[in-house]
């Protein structure tokens, strides 16, 4: 399996380097600060949504139409949606190999307005890239 690239970390004045965008040290660091999924409000509840956001979206990203290759095997074969079990296996496999991916995105931050962190109207399925496009634009802006 070939390993990513090391790149320098992210945190200023830093000087190690890593194949994530944070080393090892601040990677820690900063999971210790935002606490567990579930503390940082992605419990069971946002699970649901996250799929039925999916789901609605066709399991497909709604900037620039990426979708699984299960997705578009079962679309080009004219059999309609797969099973969520085997699209979500695909994904965390994706995920996990650091290649392309889905995300259920808050389409207003949960920062911002909090009250529709759980609101379907308020999520959009994006792939990785796009995800990354626009939480970068939105760390700009503040």
């Amino acid at each position: 399996m070939p390993f990513a690239p090391l790149q320098p970390c992210s945190e200023p004045r830093c000087w190690r380097v890593s194949d994530e965008s944070r080393c090892p040290i601040h990677r820690r660091k900063a999971q210790a600060r935002a606490g567990t999924t579930t503390e940082q409000g992605y419990g069971q509840d946002h699970k649901r949504m996250r799929l039925l956001c999916f789901e609605r979206d066709a399991w497909r990203c709604v900037k620039c139409k990426w979708e699984p290759d299960i997705v578009s095997d079962y679309r080009e074969a004219g059999l309609g949606v797969p099973p969520t079990a085997a699209v979500l296996e695909e994904l965390r496999v994706r995920y996990h190999a650091k290649r392309r991916h889905l995300h259920a995105d808050h389409i207003v931050p949960v920062e911002v307005r909090r009250e529709l962190r759980l609101d379907l109207s308020n999520m959009q399925t994006l792939c990785d890239l796009c995800h990354a496009k626009k939480t970068n634009a939105e760390r700009v802006e503040c």
